[in-house]
């Protein structure tokens, strides 16, 4: 029996507190029903690390929304986020109501570790993530600046995963490499089929009947020579158009196929540079001393760099991006043994991109 009881007691028990939770989840959707907002309340997450973006820039932003007045069944919570989330530089954004009426809003920036401001109308973000945005007209961080020109695997106008734009043109061109190689077996087979014909017609032979006078049977003789002349010229023409049409469609393919490891290329080249800046960034004197990274490209594709210090009135010529951490000891080891004692403003060019030496000019 007290075992019964407890049973009752215990089943009473959560009667009453599903009871309570249905009188408040009531109680609240019958207020929210007539309560009205009232504001709008902007939290930087992230704000004491990074300063790309302010509270009082996303309440610009929102600015258009209606908010005030309001029901708060009626809270346009996606519609904000939405016009948060347009702006790239913008990680994330949640919105929510408060139990005061007004609507939270909590904003988290994206961690920029370099900036890209390139010939081709290029100006922009690299993120942690590993992902672009444009640059803020209003805003900037305080991360290296790459300038110069080379090849971007994606376009002035593109924001998010570096790899995107990529991954697009890669499948764009498998599709045409597909397809020409199929035109391309449909030639070779049409050329194949022709070129049967032209052999059927070739083995072809005339016999004379036996009752057939000498004079049909010549007769026949000559038209069977004619179409084979007429014939075999036409069946060659036509194999011959469809052999230069399969061999300019092999040329295209070669071409697609080009331009695939082009953009493979550039891409990697792209990321080396960025794993170059991520190394100097690790570096608490390097990341002091270099303050831009300038980019140009060799005619063979090789990304080629130009390092500019915040100390002396130099221009360290790096090369390519190869041999990294020898290039940066021995620059190291001649700011330390030779510039202390030539001084910090007596070269214009100081080049590591040689084995067991740094070579410079002077003023």
């Amino acid at each position: 029996m007290k075992q019964i009881g407890k049973i009752i007691a215990f089943s009473i028990f959560w009667v009453v507190i599903v009871a309570v939770m249905v009188l408040i989840g009531r109680h609240s959707s019958a207020r929210s029903e007539v309560q009205t907002l009232t504001g709008v309340d902007v939290v930087i997450k992230d704000s004491a690390r990074r300063q790309m973006v302010d509270a009082a820039e996303v309440r610009r932003w929102i600015a258009p929304i209606k908010v005030e007045g309001v029901r708060a069944v009626d809270a346009p919570l996606g519609e904000i986020e939405g016009a948060i989330l347009a702006h790239g530089h913008v990680r994330s954004a949640e919105a929510y109501l408060t139990p005061d009426g007004r609507i939270r809003i909590e904003v988290t920036q994206h961690a920029p570790t370099m900036r890209m401001m390139l010939d081709g109308g290029y100006d922009f973000y690299l993120t942690d993530r590993g992902e672009v945005f444009r640059s803020p007209e209003l805003s900037a961080a305080y991360v290296p600046v790459i300038t110069g020109r080379f090849d971007v695997p994606f376009s002035a106008k593109h924001e998010g995963a570096t790899d995107a734009q990529l991954k697009l043109k890669i499948n764009e061109l498998d599709s045409l490499i597909d397809a020409t190689e199929e035109a391309r077996n449909d030639l070779l087979i049409e050329h194949r089929h022709i070129q049967r014909q032209r052999s059927k017609l070739r083995g072809r032979t005339v016999k004379k009947g036996l009752f057939e006078s000498q004079e049909d049977f010549e007769w026949r003789k000559e038209s069977l020579k004619k179409t084979k002349k007429d014939s075999g010229a036409l069946y060659t023409y036509r194999m011959r158009v469809r052999q230069k049409a399969a061999d300019q469609k092999a040329v295209e393919v070669d071409r697609l196929i080009e331009r695939q490891k082009k953009l493979q290329k550039n891409y990697e080249d792209f990321i080396n540079l960025t794993n170059f800046v991520k190394l100097i960034e690790d570096d608490d004197f390097w990341r002091a001393q270099i303050v831009e990274i300038v980019v140009s490209q060799s005619q063979n594709g090789a990304l080629f760099l130009r390092l500019v210090p915040r100390a002396g009135n130099h221009t360290i010529i790096f090369g390519r991006i190869e041999k990294v951490e020898r290039k940066l000891d021995r620059l190291m080891r001649f700011y330390c043994e030779g510039l202390d004692k030539e001084g910090w403003n007596t070269f214009r060019t100081i080049d590591v991109r040689f084995d067991d030496q740094v070579v410079c000019t002077r003023r």
